[in-house]
């Protein structure tokens, strides 16, 4: 087991900074979706790869992510791209409208996302970039490229690096990287985050000095862990040199869907090295995609938990990938015999199958529209919606409230031996079914679904266990317990449920952040999700072996990742006093 005694009563004086940062004012609540850009532009850096000669001619082809409500189809003729200050001919269409279930005013009504395809000559290239200029909002392009040829006919087969030839995966000859300060707005996963700090850059940083800094101001220390860890799930760390994350040969390091953090990593930094290998990593999985929407590498027939189709979306719009949109409809199909509406009478039932299912067609809605996956994700909210109520009576009352109860026979009869007849529900599942709730809430915005998360972060909140002589650093440490009985009392819990601070603190965030939206306080989560973040940051110095980040199991980095991006957003810190030194977009 890691284990670190760390001296000087770090851990105390970090709990006091938070406690202080708990009584501090905070700013107004902003919206959930970032204001309108009608006017902008944005410094696009083009990095050529390996295959891209000096001097020769290459289209490129990527989209332009906008904020709700920027531009309408007919506002993308005033979309022009400088080069060196001189307007270059440009293709640019509407890729994916801002779609939203209810109001018809804003459903389709702007760009989300825009493709540009352009033609450039590098002077230079690999791994040298040259920067382009996307502007819009003002006079019409003059030099335009009428047709949208195939952007895969500007792609080449992996040989070297994460993938081999006989993975058969292809990637762009160019890859565009837009700056992390306009993308942390949500243009690509609808939740509003934070860029990382300027100092944070995109290498993977000397273990020895990150052990040697107990805490980062801010939540610099997730920032950090999230870039370098990054390096271990994609066997760039010493500690994989023997004992390589089998990613090609094996599913498990798929769970939580691995590819869909790496973009998440690249929308917060910027990172040239996180988007190439979310895109590759989109494409391997693409590959091995059955025509049901499983992920064959499983070696199941139908084992829903590995469907995912969130970085199948997200490498459609980074690269306008035309084959992408296909397997995102496939992805619902493989989530369709999931019982998503609980009963006592279930065979089976889980928030993290809940959670795929509810985050398939809130994707798929997102993507292609429709009024099929529009009525999905209502359907799904609204059976959601009707558990945490109680099912009709079905669910034992008086309740820890906000969670959604099963018999521990309908989880797990193996793992939960002890429970097969009590009620329970788990802390680290709700997170998932969470962070799929604030998505879903994004495409109607209903007070509901608002509700929903508050309620659910209530829940969260109650699974926390202060755990004296915590293996950590054998001081008191707040723990999500991995299940609780609707009666409060924790299951299968131990120390080890550390693990999964960071995903648990950033859902209890956005529940507090939805009951201020709603009108209520949310003060009360506020700590809670700020003692998780604290075990979370002490673990980060845990995990550093050596000249390793050591991430055990590797499918744990996309499950505390993935769904945490908004952790600073939805707590609302004050900046004067939480200042991290973010650029304004």
């Amino acid at each position: 087991m890691l284990f670190l005694v760390r001296a000087c009563g770090g851990p105390r004086m970090f709990r006091i900074l938070l406690l202080l940062l708990c009584a501090a004012p905070v700013e107004a609540q902003e919206t959930f979706f970032a204001p309108a850009a009608p006017q902008g532009q944005v410094v696009v850096a083009l990095h050529p790869t390996e295959v891209v000669a000096p001097l020769a001619v290459t289209r490129v082809t990527f989209g332009l992510p906008l904020p709700r409500g920027s531009l309408t189809q007919a506002g993308l003729a005033s979309v022009k791209v400088l080069r060196d200050n001189v307007e270059i001919p440009a293709h640019v269409a509407q890729l994916v409208p801002w779609r939203h279930r209810t109001s018809a005013g804003i459903d389709g009504q702007s760009v989300r996302i825009a493709v540009i395809q352009i033609n450039v000559a590098f002077a230079q290239g690999y791994p040298s970039s040259s920067n382009v200029t996307v502007q819009w909002g003002g006079t019409a392009r003059t030099l335009d490229l009428p047709a949208l040829l195939d952007p895969r006919a500007a792609w080449h087969l992996v040989t070297t690096g994460s993938f081999q030839s006989s993975d058969n995966v292809f990637e762009p000859d160019v890859y565009a990287v837009l700056p992390r300060t306009w993308m942390a707005q949500g243009l690509y996963t609808s939740m509003r985050s934070t860029p990382f700090d300027p100092a944070n850059t995109n290498v993977r940083d000397d273990p020895s000095a990150m052990d040697a800094i107990a805490h980062w101001p801010g939540y610099q220390e997730s920032e950090r862990a999230f870039k370098n860890n990054f390096y271990t799930i994609i066997n760039q760390d010493p500690s994989t040199t023997g004992t390589p994350v089998p990613y090609r040969t094996s599913a498990t390091p798929w769970l939580y869907d691995r590819a869909a953090a790496m973009f998440r990593l690249y929308f917060r930094s910027g990172s040239f090295a996180a988007l190439r290998e979310g895109v590759r990593h989109a494409q391997f999985y693409a590959g091995r995609q059955d025509v049901n929407g499983f992920f064959t590498l499983t070696g199941a027939a139908n084992d829903s938990k590995y469907a995912y189709n969130e970085h199948l979306a997200y490498a459609w719009w980074t690269t306008g990938d035309p084959q992408m949109p296909e397997k995102i409809a496939r992805t619902v199909l493989a989530q369709a015999n999931f019982p998503a509406q609980w009963s006592l009478g279930s065979s089976f039932w889980t928030e993290r199958h809940a959670a795929f299912k509810l985050l398939a067609s809130v994707i798929a809605y997102e993507a292609l529209g429709g009024n099929t996956y529009r009525d999905s994700v209502e359907q799904l909210l609204g059976y959601y919606r009707a558990h945490q109520d109680g099912a009709s009576g079905q669910v034992p009352s008086p309740r820890v409230d906000g969670g959604l109860y099963t018999t521990g026979q309908q989880r797990d009869p193996d793992e939960f031996a002890d429970y097969l007849t009590t009620f329970v529900a788990s802390s680290w599942m709700s997170a998932l079914l969470s962070d799929a709730a604030v998505r879903a809430y994004g495409t109607g915005e209903d007070a509901a679904t608002a509700q929903f998360v508050a309620r659910l972060g209530d829940f969260l909140a109650a699974t926390i266990e202060q755990y004296p002589n915590h293996y950590f650093n054998n001081t008191t440490l707040a723990t999500p317990r991995w299940a609780l009985t609707y009666q409060g009392g924790g299951v299968l819990n131990s120390d080890l449920d550390a693990d999964r601070a960071l995903e648990v603190a950033a859902q209890i965030a956005w529940a507090r952040w939805f009951r201020e939206q709603l009108g209520g306080d949310g003060s009360a989560l506020r700590p809670a999700a700020l003692d998780l973040y604290e075990t979370f940051d002490v673990g980060v110095n845990v995990y550093i072996q050596g000249s390793s980040y050591a991430v055990i199991p590797a499918n744990r980095w996309a499950k505390e990742f993935r769904t945490a991006d908004g952790l600073e957003f939805a707590l609302a810190l004050d900046e004067e006093i939480f200042s991290n030194g973010f650029e304004s977009p």
